[in-house]
């Protein structure tokens, strides 16, 4: 039998240095740092330079999800002089890479306290060498804090030291404030470690943890509460905008659901196999180039642990680890419902406390109690074969930290930093002013860089975005996207391949008449050309991005936030026109007359402006030409009464201000509760004759403001 010897100061400091060491050289390598640092970094600047905890200055929304992922990197900004980003980043790298390897000395103690030296030394290598557990602790999210106060609450539920209430309090006091989901896994692991006891300890033990756990989240509450207050004082609400943004049409649980979700997980776990197959595997590896073979190991391994907390005979800490595992696999599979890479380093921390656990047990079965020749027989290949298992999986493990490592480091230089970096720069330098909206979906780099007005999808940090997910028939990503770009009117919107593909499919004459692409940003050629790199379909997705400009002006644009409908022949409920149906030609709607069109006005619909004319060949003989045409608008009421909007004669041939396209915006009235249509109409001129009256509307739009009371 191995027997177990307590960790040492030396031993700690070891551990804790060749964990600065390995985070120190993943970083200085690779330099990546993830989309979603600078989402968060742009609030913590504005902070840092007096302009408020908040994305857009002059907004305040709560725009982060983690209270310690945004005040120490405001802090790193002010610690930089407000004058390098980078240095800023570096420093906050620096409170992260601290905070990983103070996890792992926390999990070394706990792995000498329960398991031989050599399984604690194993817990601690699979720990120093999972790809997303470094690079999430380096790369500016908040994952090495989080891990930190997860490996003191596993050390203090696990081993039980002194103040066993303050210790819990304080580390679940540090989960929240880091990530406010951490209630699930506190749970996760309160649960298991209250429920799962030796027999013979099983009532006293559970009334005693009941009385601790009480303690304890009085701690955490108090410790916690200060910034809910705050939250709620400056944001109106505790709950982080970027929550409710991804939450938006999440079903509300209750009893029922909940049983529901519990009776189908074990089909949920194969039918959503990415999100434990993600488990020992890198960022976004499922379809994008990673072997098939490393995402079925992960994916079967995981399994397995998720399945460990039912085997009554394994010990203690194995089963409470593989609970929260399996709790956690649960929240992800049916509340998140992706493999979301930064909420896997936590549970990946549980499986390999359970892998080395299971190992540990086996080989600490020293087979001295009376058994046959062949059973221990039996019990010395079992060990052989559960060793020979391990040491292959952190080979794997260490085969893929090396590969993505190398697949980061092409990320960071081609991706990040050699196009979503530029784009927001380009943007920057494009824009007519600060104002100017953009709408896309990947929000750090490009919002960082350009420091507009941004519209992202689903809505992070734009409750614009979100009311209008609400108000769209389509909900899903992105064939939504046409319907909130028609209803938002951004300036400029940023969409890679698919998303402009799928915008052109259900709206073609979107990008045609209404935007004009104004630049694209291309390194496909660059990311085929680097040699032997695994999951290159990751670089590729965001490899090519289009970046369109709206070029129509809304007359009131910048009077109030408004969207914009615009009215084509496929719009009309009534088509009558001279010769033939009106039809589209571009921005124009030809409509000679005679003509009467009719459409249904939107609900929450307040102007009404286009463009009305007369084409130039009809007047520029004037031997041969029109006497002129009259225009009317006509707002039609359900019960049939008609208000006139606009009555206009156009004479090109005899009045020279006439001729072109004459512009006009009529206010509707507010009619949330009233389906109304209206007529447009174009009349023969003064002599009744409608030779060479070819009349045409043009750009004709419906403007929406978006704090209409009937949206």
């Amino acid at each position: 039998m191995i027997m177990k010897e307590p960790a040492t100061r030396r031993s700690c400091l070891v551990v804790f240095g060749t964990l600065v060491l390995v985070a120190t050289a993943w970083a200085l390598y690779t330099r990546h740092a993830w989309e979603d640092y600078y989402i968060t970094y742009r609030a913590a600047k504005n902070l840092a330079t007096g302009h408020g905890l908040t994305f857009t200055a002059g907004e305040r929304v709560h725009s982060f999800t983690s209270p310690l992922g945004v005040l120490l990197p405001a802090l790193a900004s002010v610690l930089a002089g407000n004058r390098s980003d980078v240095a800023a980043l570096w420093i906050f790298r620096a409170m992260s890479i601290a905070a990983f390897a103070g996890a792992g000395t926390l999990l070394w103690k706990l792995g000498c306290t329960l398991f031989s030296r050599v399984s604690a030394m194993l817990l601690v290598a699979f720990f120093a060498t999972d790809t997303k557990i470094v690079d999430f602790s380096t790369n500016g999210m908040e994952t090495g804090f989080l891990l930190f106060f997860l490996a003191w609450t596993l050390f203090a539920l696990l081993t039980e030291p002194p103040r066993l209430d303050v210790n819990l309090g304080l580390a679940w006091a540090g989960l929240m404030w880091t990530r406010p989901d951490s209630f699930i896994y506190i749970g996760a692991l309160g649960v298991g470690a209250w429920l799962i006891r030796p027999a013979a300890e099983l009532p006293p033990a559970r009334a005693k943890s009941a009385k601790v756990y009480l303690r304890a989240a009085v701690i955490t509450s108090a410790l916690y509460l200060p910034w809910l207050i705050w939250a709620w004082i400056y944001y109106g609400s505790p709950i982080p905008h970027t929550i409710v943004a991804k939450g938006l049409f999440q079903p509300t649980t209750n009893f029922s659901l909940l049983w529901h979700m519990l009776r189908s997980f074990p089909s949920m776990v194969f039918r959503h196999w990415d999100i434990p197959a993600t488990t020992f595997m890198p960022p976004y590896s499922f379809n994008t180039g990673w072997p098939t073979l490393a995402l079925q190991t992960s994916f079967w391994v995981s399994l397995a642990v998720m399945c460990v907390w039912l085997i009554p005979g394994v010990r203690r800490e194995t089963r409470v680890a593989s609970f929260a595992f399996a709790a956690g696999q649960f929240y992800l599979t049916n509340y998140v419902s992706f493999p979301v890479p930064w909420y896997i380093p936590t549970l990946t921390t549980f499986a390999i406390i359970v892998i080395v656990s299971l190992t540990d047990q086996l080989l600490g079965s020293d087979g001295t109690h009376r058994t046959s020749m062949s059973v221990r027989g039996l019990l010395s290949s079992a060990r052989a074969l559960g060793v020979s298992a391990v040491v292959l999986l952190w080979v794997g493990t260490v085969m893929i930290f090396g590969m993505a490592a190398y697949q980061l480091r092409w990320q960071q230089r081609l991706v990040e930093e050699g196009e979503r970096r530029e784009i927001g720069q380009w943007l920057r330098s494009a824009a007519a002013s600060p104002r100017d909206t953009v709408f896309l979906e990947p929000l750090g780099y490009i919002g960082f860089y350009s420091n507009l007005k941004m519209l992202d999808y689903p809505g992070l940090s734009s409750p614009e975005v979100v009311a209008a997910r609400k108000r769209t028939e389509l909900k899903t990503y992105p064939e939504c996207w046409p319907d909130l770009i028609l209803d938002l009117a951004p300036n400029w919107v940023a969409v890679r391949t698919n998303e402009a593909d799928t915008i052109r499919g259900r709206a073609p004459d979107l990008f045609k008449l209404y935007y004009t692409l104004a630049k694209t940003f291309d390194v496909r050629a660059k990311i085929n050309a680097i040699p032997a790199i695994a999951g290159r379909g990751y670089l590729l997705n965001d490899a090519y991005f289009e970046v369109y400009h709206r070029t129509i002006k809304l007359p009131h644009e910048g009077e109030s936030s408004v969207g914009f409908r615009p009215v084509t022949a496929k719009n009309l409920e009534v088509n009558e026109s001279w010769g033939r149906p009106a039809y589209d030609s571009g921005l124009n709607l030809i409509s000679l007359a005679p003509s009467r069109l009719v459409f249904e006005k939107p609900a929450g619909a307040r102007w009404f402006s286009g463009q009305i004319g007369i084409f130039e060949g009809a007047y520029a003989d004037p031997k041969n030409a029109t006497d002129g045409a009259g225009f009317a608008i006509t707002l039609i009421y359900p019960d049939g009464t008609r208000r006139e909007l606009l009555h206009r004669l156009l004479n090109p041939r005899d009045v020279a201000t006439d001729r072109g396209k004459q512009s006009f915006s009529v206010e509707l009235p507010a009619t949330p509760t009233q389906t109304c249509s209206i007529e447009l109409v174009t009349s023969p001129g003064p002599s009744n004759s409608n030779a060479y009256d070819w009349t045409y509307w043009s750009t004709l739009l419906l403007e929406i403001p978006h704090n209409h009371p009937g949206l």
